[in-house]
């Protein structure tokens, strides 16, 4: 996942790897697998971010050099009107493959090229993703009747896990905030005492840190580094 292959496709086109359903099993009942998960998105993330970037300087720098520059060379569009209205509707819940089927918005790939031109736009966009679970846990629970204590505040839970579960799938993934990902080691103590790195840089300074004794010998701990830079 790391190096940028998608879990699906891990799983699915290697018959030694386990299943979808297993790896998210695992990362539940794992903390320390949920970590190692999370950095490897993080660090593939990262990555894609950085190629694309260098895609959109070098598309940029083209931009009229051609035997015959296009009438709309460098021409996108862009409305700070629009723009707003699209994080209008993003912060109140609505997915943006759903806005851009408006026939009154722009397309799903100009959005994406907005959002890799602008700088403003992608803030607000950011700010915008950012209040969707507040918001959407609001607008759950604002309607809720009340029906008494025994009954009320288990329907309350109910509405609260459900509100949150939607709003995650409507979290930040591609352009979430750009630091990077975070350097992990993940070590293991066997039961005579040595520690192993099972995840992570075996030879840097995280790893001599992981390798202090674990409080529950056998128990991968996961040990945060410092940041590594990234797009």
């Amino acid at each position: 996942m790391a190096a940028g292959e998608s879990l699906r496709s891990i799983c699915r086109t290697d018959p030694a790897m386990p299943t979808e359903k297993t790896v998210w099993n695992w990362a539940r009942a794992r903390p320390e697998f949920r970590e190692m998960k999370r950095h490897a998105l993080e660090t593939a993330r990262a990555g894609s971010l950085a190629a694309q970037g260098e895609r959109d300087a070098a598309r940029q720098a083209r931009i009229g050099q051609g035997p015959r520059p296009a009438w709309n060379a460098g021409l996108d569009g862009y409305e700070t009107e629009i723009a707003n209205a699209v994080c209008d509707r993003v912060m109140m819940g609505e997915a943006l493959t759903a806005i851009c089927r408006d026939p009154a918005m722009p397309s799903l790939g100009t959005v994406y090229n907005w959002l890799r031109r602008y700088p403003e736009f992608l803030a607000d966009y950011r700010r915008s993703k950012a209040m969707v679970e507040d918001i959407m846990l609001e607008l759950a629970c604002e309607t809720l009747p009340w029906l008494g204590d025994r009954k009320s505040w288990p329907m309350l839970r109910r509405t609260v896990r459900a509100a949150e579960k939607r709003a995650a799938r409507l979290s930040l993934k591609r352009y979430a905030e750009p630091t990077g990902p975070r350097g992990l080691v993940v070590s293991l103590e066997d039961p005579d005492g040595s520690v192993r790195v099972i995840y992570g840089d075996r030879e840097g300074p995280a790893a001599a840190a992981a390798s202090a004794p674990s409080p529950r010998s056998g128990s991968p701990r996961p040990t945060r580094a410092g940041s590594s830079a990234g797009r």
